[in-house]
């Protein structure tokens, strides 16, 4: 067998190892577009659980800190672990829909002089 011939069959082991598809534009856009929203979905997914993860953080922490700091200094041992456990009920209370999210936020305006507005809503 001479060079060319070892070259061409090398050629044509090449070939037969890489798979080759004829696609329309419209079928590779398809799939393209299929390959984008599951990847969008899975973003989409991490991030509203890294949200979620952030804020029972935040709705854990910054209360039990406050309470340390400014109002059971003394007593903070004994009386944190009741606090967390009635949280955790109220959220589960929420879950649940026990608790209406409307009456919650009138009860932070109306005691803490908070406010909570969606972005656009201006009657709250």
């Amino acid at each position: 067998m001479g060079r060319a011939e070892r070259r061409r069959a090398q050629k044509n082991e090449q070939k037969a190892k890489t798979a080759t598809y004829n696609l329309t534009k419209a079928q590779l856009d398809a799939v393209v577009r299929e390959k984008i929203s599951d990847e969008l979905a899975r973003v989409k997914q991490e991030a509203t659980e890294e949200a979620i993860n952030t804020a029972m953080a935040l709705l854990l922490t910054l209360p039990l800190e406050v309470l340390m700091d400014h109002y059971w200094k003394k007593s903070y041992a004994k009386r944190i672990p009741e606090f967390i456990d009635h949280v955790l009920e109220y959220y589960e209370m929420w879950q649940n829909g026990e608790l209406d999210m409307d009456e919650l936020k009138e009860d932070l305006w109306k005691y803490g002089g908070v406010k909570l507005l969606v972005e656009g809503d201006k009657n709250g």
